[in-house]
């Protein structure tokens, strides 16, 4: 069952999708079609989830789940990665490239890839990055971290 993301409490389970470019107006749209239908029929055994979505920043796709009402499993979160699969093919975002680092740049994300943060003399351990690793609503309010606190550091020599 779709509900506003705002209405999920900070407790909900959340799975972060990062676009190597910006995800235009038009294709949030069109996705957004996409992921209200199924989300206003995904269930597990046959129970509704309390379930939302949003953009942010025109780079990030994020999905959330209230489990306090029902749990996911297995095969209900087959789906949605299925869906998120496609959506990833249809317009070619990149959003399962785990290696992409989103760092914040003069007020700008870019998108990097790990092995390559060594080929940019402004990054450095204090650059902030958009950490896609968290699994709580309530933990996106601290999700720019420098790099040194994230799992991408071990790639700055």
């Amino acid at each position: 069952m779709f509900v506003n993301f705002q209405k999920l409490p900070e407790e909900s389970r959340i799975w972060i999708y990062g676009a190597q470019d910006v995800i235009s107006s038009e294709n949030q749209k069109l996705i957004s079609d996409k992921i209200i239908d199924f989300l206003n029929n995904w269930s597990h055994h046959g129970k509704p989830l309390t379930s939302s979505f949003t953009f942010i920043k025109n780079r990030f796709l994020v999905i959330g789940l209230d489990e306090s009402k029902n749990p996911t499993g297995g095969c209900s979160m087959d789906t949605l990665q299925n869906l998120i699969l496609d959506i990833d093919k249809i317009f070619n975002l990149n959003f399962y490239e785990r290696m992409n680092v989103f760092v914040l740049n003069q007020d700008e994300i870019n998108c990097i890839h790990a092995s390559k943060l060594n080929h940019f003399p402004e990054i450095n351990l204090t650059t902030l990055f958009y950490n896609l690793n968290i699994f709580k609503k309530g933990d996106m309010k601290d999700w720019i971290i420098p790099i040194e606190m994230g799992w991408c550091k071990r790639f700055l020599k």
